[in-house]
This record gives C-alpha cells, structure tokens and sequence, in this order.
C-alpha cells in the first residue's frame, strides 16, 4: 500500500528538481535575452517581472524540495537548509548581475 504514495513523492520531487535545476533557469536566460532585446535601457517591462517573479520562485521550490521532498546535493548527500542559503545567495547575486548586465546592454 505505501508504493504508491512512494511513487507519487518521487514523481514530485523529480517533477520540482526539474524546475529548479532547468526549467527555470532557462526561463531567467530567456527572460534576460528578451530584455536586452527589447531595447528598452533601464525601463521595466513586463519581461523584467517574469524575470524577478522567477528569481524569487527558484528559492522557494528549492526550499520545498529539501523541506519536505527529502533534496539533494549534486553529490546525492542529503541537502541542508545550510545549502538553501548558499543557493539563495547564488541565484540573487547571478541573477542581479545578469539583469543589470541585460539592461546595460539593451
């Protein structure tokens, strides 16, 4: 009886690895893309709301992935709140960087 339920917290936690690992990242990429395209210098569009809307989700799903989907590290290790903080950093610095650069560009 407990298989599917097994399974079913298994599908979840791949399903919300993809989303921090790939998927949302790309969405930054592509959002950053569209900005320096846009011309648009320092003036927010909407693409810089999907760009921030997503920076700030990628903290989240990882928190709900160690939280309560047993995350990992890359090395398969157990991952830690410890780890979640180091990844907020990481993902708010690169994507601050990336944004300003998008902009100065455009």
């Amino acid at each position: 009886m407990d298989q599917p339920d097994a399974k079913s917290a298994q599908l979840s936690g791949c399903f919300v690895r993809l989303l921090w690992m790939a998927v949302g990242n790309l969405v930054l990429v592509l959002a950053a893309i569209g900005i320096v395209q846009s011309k648009a210098k320092f003036t927010l569009t909407s693409l810089d709301v999907v760009f921030w809307v997503t920076a700030i989700g990628l903290p989240a799903v990882r928190f709900i992935d160690i939280r309560f989907l047993d995350g990992k590290t890359s090395d398969s290790q157990p991952a830690t709140m410890s780890d979640w903080r180091r990844y907020v950093a990481t993902v708010f610095g690169v994507s601050l960087a990336m944004w300003l650069v998008a902009h100065a560009v455009s």
